[in-house]
């Protein structure tokens, strides 16, 4: 729990930075999105890309187990590099599924005038 806290707290500072542009969607939005995302695929209008799921799935389990390429118990908080790595690599995969669910969701609500 003592791993998954101090990750929580080093990928803080990364995912403050995100840009809040007009390119860009805030935390909230993809929350949201997220959340409409998974109630789509459950119903079965929306397919995740089995790879983004299996890797996903993995980086939790790397995260969340013991054991670590960079244990934290020899480095201290350098041991945290690997795991922060693990999650940005997760986290731009969960979010192109999110940007593709976006577009998918837009041509759909996309109206047609004859």
């Amino acid at each position: 729990m003592k791993k998954l806290l101090g990750t929580i707290a080093l990928l803080k500072g990364v995912f403050s930075a995100k840009k809040t542009d007009h390119t860009t969607t805030s935390w909230t939005e993809d929350i949201s999105d997220m959340g409409k995302m998974a109630k789509a695929a459950f119903s079965g209008n929306f397919r995740f890309k089995k790879r983004n799921i299996l890797i996903a799935l993995a980086s939790l389990f790397y995260v969340l187990s013991p054991l670590d390429i960079i244990p934290e118990a020899v480095f201290g908080p350098f041991g945290l590099a690997d795991d922060t790595a693990i999650l940005v690599f997760a986290y731009k995969r969960i979010t192109s599924e999110l940007e593709r669910f976006r577009n998918e969701s837009k041509i759909e609500e996309a109206e047609v005038i004859s």
